[in-house]
C-alpha cells in the first residue's frame, strides 16, 4: 500500500512549512508534493524548496488556475513517479493526526464502492456545521446564495444539510464533502480523470460528488473522527468579498448548468442573485467590522 499526499500552496509558505514539518514523521506517508500554485511572492517557492527531502518534493504550475487545476497537476505527477493506492487532497492551514489516516484509509481498503473517505472537519470553535452537504439542487442553491433567500426559503436552505443525528454515525454516506482534507482511492481519481478543471474556486467539492456517483462510487465521512482546519484563512486573506461572490457565482452556475441541468430560469435568478449579494455586502462588511470592534473591547 502506497500513500501520498498533495498540498495545493498559494503565497502561504508558512502554513505549508508548518504542516509539512509534522506529517513528513508520518510512516504512513509515503510521499508529499507540494504544488505551488503560481504564487505572487518571489521567493515563495525557493523558500518550499528548503523542505525537500527523499519523501518530499515542491513543483510548480505554470498558472494559477485555482483548486482543481493545482490539484490535478499534483495527482498527475505521482502516476510518473510511482504507482500509488491511496491519495489525500490537503489546504496547508490544517492539521490531521496519523491516527486519523490510518483510519480512513482502512475503511477505503474495506470498501469497494467508496472512492472517498474523509474525517469531520472541525475549526478552532468547534465542529463545522457543514463538514459534508448534500446535492446542491437548484432550490437549495437559490436558497443558499444570499442572506434573504436563506430567511425567505428557509426550509429548503436546511434541506441541503446533514443533522446533528446523522453526524452521531460512525459512517455517513454524503454527496459531498469538505475539499481542505480528503483521502482518496488514486484509481477512482484516475477513473472520473480527475478533477473538473473548469472551477477556479468553490463547487469543486460539489463536482466531485456529482463525477463520482454517476461513476457509482461513493463519499463517506466518519464523524467520530476529526481534522482541524485554521478558518481558510488562506482564503480570507488573499481575497476581497465582491471578488469572491463572483467567483462563487461563476462556479455555482457553472455547477448548476453542467451537472444539474438547470434551466435558463433558474439560470438567470442566480445571475440575479449575484448583484443582491453584492448589494447586502454593502451594509453587511461594515456592520461586520463594527461587531469585530465591539468584540475586542
Amino acid at each position: 500500500m502506497k500513500f501520498a499526499v498533495i498540498v495545493l500552496n498559494y503565497n502561504d509558505h508558512e502554513n505549508t512549512i508548518k504542516y509539512i514539518n509534522v506529517i513528513k514523521n508520518y510512516n504512513i506517508i509515503d510521499k508529499i508534493v507540494i504544488v505551488d500554485n503560481n504564487s505572487t511572492f518571489k521567493d515563495e517557492v525557493k523558500i518550499l524548496k528548503e523542505l525537500e527531502d527523499d519523501k518530499v518534493e515542491v513543483i510548480s504550475s505554470d498558472k494559477n488556475g485555482g483548486y482543481a487545476y493545482g490539484n490535478n497537476i499534483g495527482l498527475k505527477y505521482l502516476e510518473k513517479i510511482d504507482n500509488y493506492d491511496y491519495v489525500a487532497i490537503s489546504n496547508p492551514d490544517v492539521f490531521v493526526d496519523e491516527d486519523t489516516i490510518k483510519k480512513c484509509i482502512e475503511h477505503l481498503e474495506n470498501s469497494k464502492k467508496v472512492a472517498i473517505v474523509a474525517p469531520r472537519m472541525w475549526f478552532t470553535s468547534g465542529p463545522a456545521r457543514r463538514a459534508a452537504w448534500k446535492k446542491r439542487t437548484p432550490i437549495i442553491d437559490i436558497a443558499n446564495s444570499t442572506r434573504l433567500t436563506e430567511l425567505v426559503l428557509f426550509p429548503f436552505f436546511k434541506k441541503g444539510e446533514y443533522t446533528k443525528k446523522d453526524y452521531e454515525n460512525e459512517v455517513l454516506k454524503v454527496d459531498c464533502t469538505a475539499g481542505s482534507f480528503f483521502i482518496a482511492k488514486y484509481d477512482s481519481l484516475k477513473k472520473i480523470d480527475f478533477l473538473d478543471e473548469n472551477t477556479f474556486l468553490f463547487y469543486e467539492e460539489d463536482i466531485l460528488g456529482s463525477m463520482l456517483k454517476k461513476a457509482g462510487l461513493e463519499i463517506h465521512l466518519l464523524p467520530q473522527l476529526k481534522f482541524m482546519h485554521y478558518d481558510s484563512q488562506t482564503i480570507g486573506k488573499l481575497m476581497n468579498m465582491f471578488k469572491k461572490i463572483d467567483i462563487l457565482f461563476d462556479s455555482k452556475i457553472y455547477y448548476q448548468k453542467n451537472y444539474n441541468n438547470a434551466n435558463i430560469f433558474v439560470i438567470i435568478i442566480l445571475y440575479i442573485l449575484k448583484y443582491w449579494r453584492k448589494v447586502e455586502l454593502i451594509f453587511e462588511i461594515p456592520i461586520r467590522k463594527i461587531y469585530q470592534k465591539i468584540k475586542k473591547v
